[in-house]
């Protein structure tokens, strides 16, 4: 009876022994699989991030590339967007263009001048006057009376005190092409344009200039 159940035991033993082998087995297989699985997915991690910078190096490569491409092919700024040095200088003798026009500049020119007074002429060898002028803009001067000249044979009729000093009778335009263009405006008296005096000097220095 002993000796039964010593085998008993034995058997049982073996048994118990063999079944916890087999589930260290499976829980060792259990843990590589899991092992290999995180493996894998770190791998695949590393694939992607790599896979990423490359995509960004070659989107960094590619916009630097266009960036140079439009500094090497950005157009160049017009001569005619930049200002017109000569407007800004403008000054000298200008004579006014047509077939009345004489060279000695006894009339029919006009001469720029910014800090002291210049002759005008109204009408050929008898009137004239003196004037000021003043830059509006880049591309106008206005033009002011500021009395008759002393060698007026004619003229002393005209009320040239009631005329304005600070309204301007005419305006001076520069052109591209290095001309000018004079508009007449005529005298004011009180504001208002002395109608009777209107046309005085616009026929001799309305029109467009050349530099002398």
């Amino acid at each position: 009876m002993k000796f039964a159940t010593i085998i008993l035991l034995g058997i049982t033993l073996c048994f118990a022994s063999c079944k916890d082998s087999e589930t260290n087995s499976d829980q060792d297989s259990v843990s590589e699989e899991n092992t290999n699985s995180e493996l894998n997915s770190e791998k695949s991690k590393e694939s992607n991030i790599y896979s990423q910078d490359n995509d960004l190096s070659k989107d960094t490569s590619t916009l630097e590339s266009n960036g140079n491409s439009e500094t090497i092919n950005s157009p160049t700024i017009d001569d005619k967007t930049k200002p017109n040095s000569q407007n800004a200088n403008l000054s000298g003798t200008y004579i006014k263009m047509g077939d009345e026009v004489g060279s000695s500049c006894t009339c029919y020119c006009v001469t720029i001048n910014y800090t002291g007074n210049s002759e005008m002429c109204l009408t050929p060898s008898k009137i004239f006057i003196n004037t000021r002028m003043q830059k509006k803009d880049k591309k106008t001067i206005d033009i002011f009376l500021v009395n008759p000249s002393a060698k007026n044979t004619e003229g002393k009729d005209i009320p040239w005190t009631k005329f304005d000093t600070n309204a301007p009778i005419a305006t001076i335009t520069t052109k591209e092409n290095g001309e000018i263009d004079l508009d007449w405006l005529g005298f004011s008296i009180n504001g208002d344009l002395a109608i009777d005096y209107a046309i005085l000097g616009k026929k001799t220095l309305e029109g467009n200039y050349k530099k002398k």
